[in-house]
């Protein structure tokens, strides 16, 4: 199986990225393609130059997503997609700009069949329990039934590669009773009710981290909030605990406290999450991602490629 890295996205490329897939090359047995700077990545030990792609610019985080995509032929971010598109990879792996990877998954890969837009989740474990939050930010506006679609999306991955069964759903609202919200929430409700198998109704933004449902669908604009107000939060908390053990003799102690009940929030730890609704596999890393996170994110990747191969092969 061979998988795409791009090489120049992210806070610690290539350096994390390249150690990340060769990791991922050693425990899975895949074969890392690398997209970026040829020179820097002939430098890096353990890269075989002929698994080298070079590109000669990049994408960045102030370009213009759909601009950089069609100007900037030549960076990591397109000639992945464009490989990927071409069946020359399986799968790809990015940590950089988000905008530019989701406008070059749509314009280059594709949208599956049937798909009206892709969406982007954020994938958590609290404990032991599989959640995923969709959309995060790709769509600021969803339509009833781009909400519906990401219903279906998000229980097909969290069942199909992350081994959930019989994925929950629940809309996200200003209140549980069913009729509450704006139009586009209860035209929503009516679609899930009718056509979403283990739909539990709406959830309110406060119950999302203590409910036992597996997949929060919401628009990318609500859903942004949602997940920034989370990180807030656990940055405003890891902010006082440590003002408060300074000077304490219980200090190392407080800090792993609010490390282990705050790492099922950390979705870094997580590697990436899959862009849903493309034909084909695009995992969107963390920018601070450092080897592990890659590593993780390509374990993701693989279980979803060998899930897409196994339908494929059952005729599903």
């Amino acid at each position: 199986m061979k998988i795409a890295f791009d090489c120049q996205g992210g806070d610690h490329a290539p350096q994390a990225i390249v150690e990340g897939a060769l990791k991922a090359k050693e425990a899975l047995g895949i074969e890392p393609i690398f997209f970026g700077d040829a020179a820097r990545l002939k430098a890096m030990e353990g890269v075989d130059e002929t698994h080298i792609v070079h590109c000669a610019s990049a994408i960045t985080q102030e370009d213009s997503p759909a601009l950089a995509i069609r100007k900037k032929k030549n960076s990591a971010i397109v000639m992945g997609l464009g490989a990927l598109k071409e069946g020359k990879v399986d799968g790809m792996i990015s940590a950089g700009s988000t905008g530019a990877l989701l406008a070059g998954g749509m314009f280059i890969v594709k949208r599956k069949e049937g798909v009206e837009r892709a969406a982007l989740p954020v994938y958590l474990e609290i404990s032991g329990q599989k959640k995923l939050i969709l959309d995060v930010g790709a769509n600021m506006d969803a339509s009833p039934e781009m909400l519906l679609s990401f219903a279906e999306m998000g229980q097909s991955y969290l069942r199909d590669v992350e081994g959930v069964d019989a994925p929950t759903v629940a809309l996200l609202n200003v209140g549980t009773e069913e009729g509450k919200g704006n139009q586009q929430v209860k035209a929503a409700y009516e679609l899930m009710a009718d056509g979403i198998e283990h739909f539990t109704g709406n959830i309110e933004a406060r119950d999302v981290l203590f409910n036992n449902v597996n997949v929060i669908v919401t628009d990318g604009f609500a859903g942004n909030i949602l997940l920034k107000t989370i990180e807030g939060t656990v940055g405003y908390i890891q902010h006082g605990v440590a003002s408060a053990a300074k000077g304490s003799e219980k200090a190392g102690e407080l800090k792993m406290l609010a490390k282990s009940i705050l790492g099922d929030l950390d979705y870094s730890r997580y590697g990436g999450v899959p862009l849903l609704g493309l034909e084909k596999p695009v995992f969107k890393a963390h920018g601070a991602s450092n080897a592990e996170a890659v590593l993780s994110a390509t374990e993701a990747l693989v279980r979803m490629v060998r899930g897409d191969e196994y339908r494929e092969g059952a005729g599903q």
